[in-house]
């Protein structure tokens, strides 16, 4: 059993959004256009623990997708995420919204953040932040030919690497650098150096593993093996003939760059 409990006022406002609303699809127009009208966007929110700017949640008639957010992170790029999987600070109305469709899906509440407030989306070194005189390690976020966007290991602060050696680089990467000069352009920091070494270390990165939330029973009955008039496969028959089995569905990994 998990111990979390919803914020006070979920049930209540969940049935306010869903009054008249029937079935799931119209009870997800209803919770979207609620989103739409109380929920002030574009607003900073987290997913995954990576600080976004949540720009719009919409909904396309998929009832088994559901709500989706589009979501823009700190380097301009976009990317769309299951609703259920942004949070936002705690106390705002994005929260409390979401805290109503989780309700609706059935998830356990988003645990409640009460260390201070959310972090700036854009939070990058400063000058003299870094010791030049000492390695430095580096995550690889987004890598290019002769840079790569960084975040300075164990911390938020994001960097852009200038080397001609993170070229074939992955994102989650560690490189060590040894710096030979750190300077701003155009209000952005940059560091300068060779890379002594690299290496793919999960632990450090200090990840968030992806959840699984159990879905309604499948049956392979029912699902789709060909056209009626089409023998079932060998391979096939002995899935069918085990019957119903659990089903479950992972948390959605961000997209990448592309």
């Amino acid at each position: 059993m998990d111990d979390r409990e919803w914020p006070e006022g979920t049930d209540d406002l969940l049935d306010e959004i869903l009054t008249d609303a029937y079935g799931d699809d119209e009870q997800l127009w209803a919770l979207r256009q609620a989103f739409e009208d109380d929920v002030p966007l574009p607003a900073d929110a987290y997913v995954v623990g990576e600080p976004v700017e949540v720009v719009e949640i919409d909904y396309d008639g998929n009832a088994r997708a559901g709500l989706a957010a589009t979501c823009r992170r700190p380097d301009g790029g976009e990317h769309v995420v299951a609703a259920w999987n942004v949070a936002f600070p705690e106390g705002s109305e994005g929260a409390r919204y979401v805290a109503a469709y989780r309700r609706w899906l059935g998830i356990v509440p988003e645990p409640q953040r009460k260390a201070g407030p959310l972090r700036p989306r854009r939070h990058e070194a400063a000058a003299g932040e870094l010791d030049l005189d000492a390695p430095i390690e580096l995550v690889v976020l987004a890598p290019k030919q002769g840079a790569a966007r960084c975040r300075i290991l164990g911390t938020g602060r994001l960097i852009t690497l200038r080397s001609g050696e993170v070229w074939d680089t992955v994102p989650g990467e560690i490189v060590t650098v040894r710096a030979r000069k750190q300077w701003r352009f155009s209000g952005h920091p940059f560091l300068s150096g060779s890379v002594e070494g690299r290496r793919l270390d999960v632990e450090a990165l200090g990840l968030v593993p992806l959840r699984l939330r159990g879905e309604w029973p499948w049956d392979p009955n029912e699902h789709y093996w060909g056209e009626e008039d089409e023998p079932l496969e060998e391979w096939a028959k002995p899935i069918v003939a085990r019957g119903p089995r659990p089903s479950f569905e992972m948390e959605q990994v961000l997209p990448g760059e592309d």
